[in-house]
């Protein structure tokens, strides 16, 4: 996938999901009771994992590519740090 492109559907899903909390928040749900408190508690958890996944869309993980040189036969040693003397 294009990385502007899935930025562009990143920022999307974020701003759902932060739209969905607010809603929860400030909105209509106040007056739910009984049954209707689960629903808000699952709107709830949505508009996080909303949140959560549009972090996972705008900045892929590249774990699997750093194990994969290792495997190769290419062994790379660390950078030297600012404690390494």
């Amino acid at each position: 996938m294009n990385i502007v492109l899935r930025r562009v559907f990143a920022t999307t899903v974020l701003l759902g999901g932060i739209a969905l909390a607010l809603w929860c928040v400030f909105g209509a749900p106040h007056d739910w009771t009984g049954g209707q408190r689960l629903l808000r508690l699952a709107l709830g958890v949505t508009a996080m994992g909303l949140i959560t996944a549009s972090t996972w869309l705008m900045f892929p993980g590249t774990r699997g590519k750093d194990e994969e040189h290792p495997a190769a036969g290419h062994d790379i040693p660390p950078a030297p740090g600012p404690l390494d003397v």
